[in-house]
């Protein structure tokens, strides 16, 4: 699902980039651009960093829009690894 419209980001991607060690939405902005136009997904963004910061000791699972609130009908319900 794409969390960035303006930047063509999905939320794989960003999920990726925190696999990767991005912890802050700045660096994730850094790395992939995103919330650099209208702004409208730094609450999704927000939201998959506290979601993997939450998760201590193993790979935190999140099916695909759950973190922005979206639910799991949305995408078809595929989990995402952060």
């Amino acid at each position: 699902m794409y969390i960035c419209i303006c930047k063509a980001v999905t939320e794989s991607q960003i999920c990726e980039a925190i696999r990767s060690g991005a912890c802050t939405r700045k660096e994730i902005t850094d790395c992939l651009n995103v919330g650099t136009a209208c702004g409208k997904c730094n609450r999704e963004i927000r939201d998959l960093l506290r979601l993997a910061q939450s998760e201590s000791g193993g790979i935190p699972r999140v099916r695909a829009g759950e973190a922005a609130g979206y639910g799991s009908r949305a995408s078809g319900g595929q989990e995402l690894r952060l």
